[in-house]
């Protein structure tokens, strides 16, 4: 997805400095927001490629090592 500035950077700028600071943190947080639905959607794709591999019968099981290696690691 690619987004598009809606004005010159410049004149953004310029605009984000005329925000109040509750103003920026509700544009931070439609930010944070955005990435999180992007990583979501990055996170489904992945699972569809993992569920079309078999992979994700595997996982628990992986996981499970995972955790006992990591278990067996700590001092």
């Amino acid at each position: 997805m690619n987004a598009t500035l809606p004005a010159p950077l410049p004149q953004l700028v310029e605009r984000l400095n005329h925000l109040s600071p509750e103003e920026l943190a509700v544009i931070e947080r439609v930010l944070v927001q955005l990435e999180i639905n992007r990583t979501v959607g990055e996170l489904d794709d992945l699972t569809d490629d993992l569920r079309a591999n078999g992979m994700m019968a595997k996982l628990p099981k992986i996981i499970q090592q995972v955790r006992e290696r990591q278990q067996t690691a700590k001092p």
